[in-house]
């Protein structure tokens, strides 16, 4: 298990979860705060987008550091998923 004290949180909405178009971090923090601005953006999105919430550390390259801890659907249904291994396999 990944050392949480240097954990940050940040979600990101997705315009109908494309991830190379139409999308902006909604909040930055603490993981409780982060969790909860994300679920009010996406009801006030209304189904226009999903939102991501994903975990990093400070200091270090988020491109090549972060997991999928949760995903909010936009009104399209789809699925966002991790291609990173699970946490207990790289532990």
């Amino acid at each position: 298990m990944p050392d949480m004290s240097n954990a940050v949180y940040f979600a990101q909405a997705f315009h109908h979860g494309e991830a190379e178009q139409h999308s902006y971090v909604v909040a930055i923090g603490a993981r409780p705060v982060v969790e909860a601005l994300a679920k009010a953006e996406h009801a006030r999105l209304r189904g226009a987008y999903g939102v991501a919430i994903y975990r990093t550390r400070f200091d270090v390259a988020v491109q090549d550091n972060f997991r999928l801890i949760g995903y909010l659907s936009s009104d399209m249904g789809e699925k966002w998923t991790c291609s990173q291994p699970d946490e207990a396999q790289t532990a």
